[in-house]
C-alpha cells in the first residue's frame, strides 16, 4: 500500500509540482493551501508523511506544527518546506516538532531521496559494547 502524503502548501506551483513528481513515484498525495485546510485534512485522514510549509497565508508552518504536537496528537512525520534555510529558522521549525526539513528549491530527485529517507528512515546502529574483561589484575 502506497504512503499517504499530505502537502500543506500556499504556492500553487510548488504544490503541484510536489503533488505530480510524489503521484508519479507512486505515493497517495493530497494537497491544501492553508492551514485551516491542512488542520481539517488531519483531522479526517491518516497520513503517513506531511510536508509543511513555512509561510503559510493564514499562519506560520510552525504554529501549524505546534498545533499538531501539542493538540492534536498528530503521529505523522512532518518534514518542513521553505525558502528559507537560516540556521534560525530550522532549529525553530526542529524544535517545534519537524522531523526534516527541505529548502526550496528542490529538484525531484531531492525531493524524492527526501521523502523516501522520512518514511523509511534506517535503524541507528549501536556500537558494539566493549567485552568486560574476565578477571581483574593490578600491575
Amino acid at each position: 500500500m502506497a504512503a499517504a502524503v499530505l502537502i500543506i502548501e500556499d504556492d500553487p506551483l510548488v504544490r503541484q509540482f510536489v503533488e505530480l513528481v510524489l503521484g508519479q513515484a507512486g505515493y497517495n498525495v493530497s494537497s491544501v493551501a492553508t492551514g485551516e485546510l491542512g488542520i481539517r485534512a488531519l483531522q479526517q485522514s491518516r497520513w503517513d508523511l506531511v510536508l509543511l510549509d513555512i509561510q503559510l497565508p493564514d499562519m506560520t508552518g510552525v504554529e501549524l506544527l505546534r498545533l499538531l504536537r501539542r493538540y492534536q496528537k498528530i503521529k505523522a512525520t512532518v518534514m518542513m518546506m521553505t525558502a528559507k534555510g537560516d540556521v534560525g529558522t530550522v532549529r525553530g521549525a526542529m524544535e517545534a516538532g519537524a522531523d526534516g526539513y527541505l529548502v526550496k528549491p528542490f529538484t525531484p530527485d531531492d525531493l524524492t531521496r527526501r521523502v523516501e529517507a522520512m518514511l523509511n528512515p534506517k535503524p541507528k546502529v549501536e556500537p558494539p559494547a566493549k567485552p568486560e574483561p574476565s578477571s581483574f589484575e593490578i600491575d
